[in-house]
């Protein structure tokens, strides 16, 4: 029988990182692809002794079915911990939880999006977002990238586009995929057109708590006295991605479009997992834990960057990121980055390129993202020094 599925597949390519990992697998494959947090960075005696816990004192309630979108003690949990450093859940705001923030995002463009609506993001930018906007049929504008964030010149052309975009989507600390930070200057540059063009901003924040390094910059939530950014955050990068638990703080109106929309769907998120995360923020030193957090990654991170220092291609530049998962490299021009990628994969090292997460793909691409937070130092170090060796034989097939 031949199926007729519906036309907002047409767009949505399936996950290009599980395809790498299908491609570079094998007993000896060095795995620099994923955002994996590090299994050494799970607080994983917590979780135990908190599951125990609130499984013999709340085994009724968590059996049952919710009978709120978020636990009310959860959400008071959520807002003094964002809360701690600068003032993101403000007075008029209220905080909703989804099963990851990924959801969060999808639900967004059902929230202010209709069919055909447009949506300015960074390009290149996170690609489980952009299937997640394509699935309801929304047009994408890709706005390039600065050392400093987005292109204001072509952020504004965007804006001007006609009919006029509704939201603006972006990642501005330790961006995925290219781990750049958006300044303070640019935030608030960007933040002012969102506000004379009357665009909503979905600020996107799931490694501004892995600052290992450097000093923090405030969100866009934090400066926001219009009440245009909604707010997304994530606990899969700092406890655990398996109890599938994010946040969105926003104005209360807002919030309510999205509590309506979570109950025609999954109802709420997962009981167990909203107990056992009030019970942490309860518990558990936060300050602490991200610090060890903070401290795994940033090791990693330095290693990584020296090792590519010592054994990559003069030609080939890289930023070393302040924060966050990933670093990103860049060929040079003359390169051939196809090449590059499809010889890393017979190497059995899985990377990922920049088409992957690009909005505009007929350009010519030379990124690759490298994750440095679930390999071990020794996989780091072997993978690093067989990509160095690479990027001289691509190099070295200059034309020039």
């Amino acid at each position: 029988m031949k199926y007729n599925f519906s036309s907002r597949f047409d767009h949505i390519t399936p996950s290009g990182i599980r395809a790498v990992l299908e491609k570079a697998a094998g007993p000896d494959m060095i795995n620099f692809s994923p955002g994996f947090p590090d299994n050494d960075a799970f607080p994983t005696e917590e979780i135990k002794r908190i599951s125990a816990e609130v499984l013999q004192e709340e085994i009724y309630p968590i059996l049952q079915y919710a009978r709120k979108p978020a636990l009310p003690a959860l959400k008071e949990a959520l807002k003094k911990f964002l809360n701690r450093q600068e003032y993101i859940v403000k007075e008029n705001d209220d905080i909703t939880v989804t099963s990851g923030s990924g959801e969060g995002l999808e639900m967004a463009a059902k929230v202010f999006l209709d069919p055909g609506d447009s949506i300015i993001v960074e390009d290149p930018t996170f690609v489980g977002a952009l299937n997640g906007f394509l699935s309801n049929e929304a047009k994408l504008i890709g706005v390039p990238l600065q050392d400093d964030g987005m292109d204001l010149k072509a952020l504004e052309k965007a804006m001007q586009t006609k009919p006029a975009p509704k939201l603006l989507y972006i990642i501005p600390t330790f961006q995925n995929p290219t781990c750049i930070t958006t300044s303070l200057k640019k935030r608030q540059a960007i933040y002012d057109l969102c506000v004379k063009y009357g665009i909503i901003i979905l600020e996107d924040n799931p490694y501004g708590t892995l600052r290992f390094k450097g000093e923090d910059i405030p969100t866009f939530k934090a400066i926001d006295n219009k009440g245009i950014v909604v707010y997304f955050a994530s606990l899969s990068k700092i406890i655990s991605p398996g109890i599938r638990l994010g946040s969105i703080t926003a104005h209360k109106d807002i919030i309510a479009h999205f509590d309506i929309l979570k109950g025609t769907s999954g109802g709420a998120a997962t009981n167990w997992s909203q107990y056992v995360i009030t019970r942490f923020f309860e518990t558990v030193d936060i300050d602490q834990h991200l610090k060890h957090l903070q401290n795994v990654y940033g090791k990693k991170s330095s290693f990584m960057i020296e090792m590519m220092k010592k054994t990559f291609h003069p030609d080939v530049k890289f930023t070393a990121p302040d924060g966050g998962m990933f670093i990103w490299f860049e060929l040079p021009e003359y390169a051939d980055a196809k090449l590059f990628f499809e010889k890393a994969l017979a190497m059995h090292i899985a990377i990922v390129s920049q088409d992957t997460f690009a909005v505009d793909k007929n350009r010519k691409m030379s990124g690759i993202r490298l994750s440095f937070t679930s390999a071990s130092m020794t996989q780091i170090e072997t993978g690093i020094s067989k990509l160095g060796a690479l990027t001289y034989e691509i190099c070295a097939k200059s034309p020039y």
